[in-house]
């Protein structure tokens, strides 16, 4: 694979370190193929859009999943159990898939970027309980005009100075009743800045929805959208709670 010789020097540093055992790190390979760039790591293989995702393995696999369990507050607060649902909303490559999978969930994967969306294809494949749905999660049905941004994983509606799609929009109300969803145990959410409009698409649906986790960082043309968030859920009578979970801005609603 060809890459920048920062890149190389990075990836050569970061196996040292794996070698020496500093850190938590674990050794990390790219390989090109047929089907794009591939992580591996701690004997998996994760195909990614970009090559610069390396990055996010360098202490292995289940790291990477505890890291995003921590983050997106499950065991903390929200539990996962044999049927629960979950739908993730910006399911990228599909690593929170694992995490609901693990606990015996039944995970509804959601991506609207075509290079992302691959990718999840094939790391969901074989999950047990998992399944993946092109589909741009929005607050009314129609269309929209998508940015493609992949490489940096901040494909959305507000990118500026990226490639642009027409896309299909959908409220999670209406997909839900699409896909057969009654209830929502955990609504996980990263829609890089469209969060307020995600929920306000849930509709009824809000009544049936146990837990969200909304990332709510400043990624809606720089600011966040915490304070919309959290007005909509106090609103549907979640209890909303604010945290800083590593570099990970997120607001957290709770039914009571």
């Amino acid at each position: 694979m060809r890459l920048p010789v920062s890149v190389r020097g990075k990836l050569l540093r970061q196996r040292l370190l794996a070698a020496l055992k500093i850190g938590g790190n674990v050794p990390v390979f790219l390989r090109e193929t047929a089907e794009g760039p591939v992580v591996e790591a701690s004997g998996r293989r994760i195909h990614v859009p970009s090559p610069l995702r390396w990055k996010l393995y360098r202490r292995g696999w289940e790291a990477r999943l505890e890291r995003l369990a921590r983050e997106y507050g499950v065991g903390r607060h929200v539990t996962l159990g044999a049927g629960d649902v979950v739908v993730d909303v910006g399911a990228n490559v599909g690593e929170f898939a694992h995490v609901a999978a693990q606990r015996g969930a039944r995970v509804y994967c959601i991506e609207p970027d075509p290079a992302a969306f691959a990718c999840l294809i094939r790391n969901i494949a074989g999950l047990g309980g998992a399944s993946a749905h092109d589909a741009l999660i929005w607050k009314e049905d129609g269309e929209i005009d998508f940015a493609l941004a992949p490489d940096r994983a901040d494909s959305s509606v507000f990118a500026r100075g990226a490639k642009t799609i027409r896309r299909r929009a959908v409220r999670l109300e209406t997909f839900a009743r699409e896909v057969g969803i009654a209830r929502i145990d955990l609504l996980k959410c990263d829609a890089e800045g469209a969060e307020p409009e995600v929920l306000q698409g849930l509709g009824a649906l809000f009544a049936e929805t146990r837990a969200v986790a909304l990332d709510t960082g400043p990624e809606r043309e720089g600011a966040r959208t915490d304070k919309s968030c959290a007005a909509i859920l106090a609103r549907e009578g979640f209890r909303v709670i604010e945290e800083a979970v590593g570099t990970r801005l997120m607001t957290y609603g709770l039914k009571p």
